[in-house]
């Protein structure tokens, strides 16, 4: 019987290459978990050779991300992964009891740090001698941060629906003089469906979801501007996977003015507005437009999510069988009080049906002894016994 032989991947910054080898022929499918109904969610559809190669997106089909962010960074050094979980089904048309599942997680010991790519950025220094100097271009990282705030702890598992969080977009830069502007933000699970966020000016577009921009920012040794905004977990109906994408773009001097422009909400005066709008049509050069995202695991009240974290890490790479866990129950703080009331009130029922027949048992036995007395009389006493037949004896 065709089996899997061996299954390694790539790890890239985008995406994992998946190399799959089988012990002969394979003619099934393979497909992320769970996401067999999109196209581009289908990677194999066997051909009877025994060796594939295909892409899975990091921004697409289930793949989810997390990090060590938390753990205690002296015992081993923070990182990022990113997994999803391969089905390889050997039929076309049905899912059988040897189908396998792989969880193929990718693992980096750095934050997903971008950079731009600008028209131009050399200095020119007026000299003798004319020279010319390249400054170094800014980086860009997005996260996502529980709570309402840039100070909060970082995402790194599961969370539910209706969570407080906050989507962090940071941009770092060896030198001053730099500004950033974010759009055009999506959500998606991966798939088909896909809600718009936040438009091209920077505006909201439903408020529930998603707060407007805000910003600060430090020179403290490097160069940093943080831009977030605060949104509450949701999910796509029935998919746990949530994928939030932004465009931004930076900009040497300051961006050009958005009708929801980050800077704005310090309530700049109309005349430091136009100003700042002058000084960035005079002198703004703009970055090539960057894509940027984050991948959660949004799970509803009524779920339970096994500990996607594991203290077994490999150093690049990580293939392991998937399955659930199955030993362990996590019950809300609901159940269990619904749970002990109804354990109080069955033992108090018990316990007035005991007492009732507690009560009918004697009663039923006093009467019965009522009724021998009316029949019968008393029973004799031992000493009248011994009386009567001793005195029948001596008159003898």
């Amino acid at each position: 019987m065709t089996r899997v032989l061996n299954i390694e991947a790539e790890c890239q910054n985008d995406y994992m290459k998946i190399k799959l080898r089988f012990n002969g022929s394979f003619s099934g499918i393979i497909y992320s978990t769970g996401f067999a109904y999109d196209p581009l969610c289908v990677y194999v559809n066997g051909t009877g050779r025994d060796y594939y190669e295909f892409y899975i997106q990091l921004n697409r089909c289930g793949t989810l991300g997390g990090n060590t962010h938390n753990l205690d960074s002296r015992k081993q050094p923070t990182k990022n992964f990113m997994w999803n979980t391969l089905s390889i089904q050997y039929s076309a048309l049905i899912e059988e009891e040897w189908d396998e599942h792989y969880k193929m997680t990718c693992e980096y010991g750095y934050d997903y740090w971008k950079t731009v790519t600008f028209p131009f950025l050399d200095v020119g220094v007026a000299t003798g001698n004319p020279m010319t100097f390249t400054l170094t271009p800014p980086e860009a990282h997005m996260e996502i941060r529980s709570g309402y705030g840039t100070t909060g702890a970082r995402v790194t598992g599961p969370v539910r629906v209706g969570d407080p969080l906050t989507l962090v977009v940071y941009m770092r830069s060896q030198f001053d003089g730099f500004d950033v502007i974010v759009s055009n933000c999506f959500a998606h699970n991966g798939a088909t469906k896909k809600i718009q966020l936040i438009d091209e000016n920077g505006c909201p577009i439903n408020e529930k979801l998603i707060s407007r921009f805000r910003g600060t920012w430090t020179d403290a040794g490097l160069y940093e501007t943080q831009v977030f905004a605060y949104m509450k977990a949701f999910r796509f109906t029935g998919s746990p996977a949530l994928y939030l994408e932004c465009d931004i773009r930076m900009c040497h001097g300051h961006c050009p003015t958005q009708p929801c422009y980050w800077r704005n909400s310090r309530e700049l005066t109309k005349r430091d507005t136009n100003s700042v709008a002058r000084s960035a049509k005079a002198n703004t050069t703009l970055s090539e437009n960057l894509s940027l995202f984050q991948a959660l695991q949004v799970i509803a009240d009524d779920e339970t999510a096994a500990d996607e974290l594991s203290n077994n890490f490999t150093a690049d790479q990580k293939t392991s069988q998937g399955g659930s866990d199955s030993d362990h129950i996590c019950l809300k703080p609901v159940a269990i009080g619904a749970l002990v009331g109804l354990s109080v009130l069955i033992c108090t029922i018990l316990s007035i049906v005991l007492c009732i027949l507690c009560v009918r048992l004697r009663h039923r036995s006093q009467s019965e002894s009522s009724l021998y007395h009316q029949h019968y009389g008393p029973p004799p006493s031992v000493d009248s016994q011994f009386g009567s037949h001793k005195h029948r004896s001596n008159f003898q």
